[in-house]
């Protein structure tokens, strides 16, 4: 519903342009996901907490007027780049272009680009918010091991893809090493 009312219009006008998305590769911020109860089929609570740090949203205005001045780059006026001025629907109070304005921007049109990690923390037995051990076993639960991007500790500053791959490769090394299957 956002996206039609501030791109609708270009949308059907099939008018050119394009999109920078500023992102930060390292947020401050952290939330949390946990079991409501022991039922499993009940969906957890998930508690994202953006911005939850100020930083965050201090850095995101900041990547924002970062990414107009390139747009006001000689190279780009060449080809008739500009900021188009549609509000953000639940931002029109405030001034066009002010921090505020921004900061309200970022709170409503932010998305995740679907990173998440951390939600199973690799860690010794003894860590009260640590999962797996070093071996991605799932603590206290046998026959169980996590292989995917909720092992890593901090968000990569870059895609999760790679690491995940990486984490996969590892874990598939390391069962084969536990059954006794490894070729020499």
């Amino acid at each position: 519903e956002t996206f039609q009312k501030m791109f609708g219009e270009i949308q059907r006008k099939s008018l050119s342009g394009f999109t920078i998305f500023p992102l930060i590769l390292r947020p401050r911020s952290s939330g949390r996901i946990y079991l409501k109860n022991s039922n499993p089929f009940r969906y957890p609570v998930i508690e994202p907490n953006y911005f939850s740090d100020p930083y965050d949203l201090d850095i995101s205005v900041k990547a924002i007027r970062k990414a107009l001045e390139i747009v006001e780059h000689p190279a780009m006026q060449r080809i008739n780049a500009h900021l188009l001025q549609i509000p953000m629907p639940g931002c029109e109070q405030l001034e066009f272009n002010s921090d505020d304005y921004w900061r309200c921007f970022t709170r409503y049109a932010t998305y995740t680009i679907y990173h998440h990690v951390g939600t199973c923390k690799m860690g010794p037995r003894k860590d009260p918010t640590a999962v797996v051990d070093a071996r991605l076993r799932v603590h206290g639960i046998k026959g169980l091991r996590v292989v995917d991007a909720s092992i890593m500790p901090n968000v990569p500053a870059g895609h999760t893809n790679a690491p995940t791959v990486m984490i996969a490769e590892k874990a598939a090394d390391m069962i084969k090493e536990d059954w006794n299957m490894v070729r020499r």
